[in-house]
């Protein structure tokens, strides 16, 4: 399987949590925040480590074209 489908699958697993958090009627405004703030940081690390990822490809497909090219 492919690391960028594995990360998307978290991250929709992720936003499957915060909507039970969301919904959730007993759960307090700040228990709501405090809950979310560790989720939301998880899911910007992982969009983030994605844009890596996608980075990385970019240069090594123009470094094989590069390569190629000469």
């Amino acid at each position: 399987m492919d690391i960028k489908t594995c990360l998307n699958d978290y991250i929709k697993a992720l936003e499957k949590e915060v909507m039970a958090i969301l919904s959730d009627p007993k759960t307090d405004k700040r228990t709501k925040n405090l809950a979310m703030k560790p989720l939301a940081s998880k899911k910007r690390i992982i969009q983030n480590t994605i844009d890596a990822l996608d980075l990385v490809d970019r240069v090594a497909e123009e470094e094989r074209a590069k390569g190629i090219g000469e």
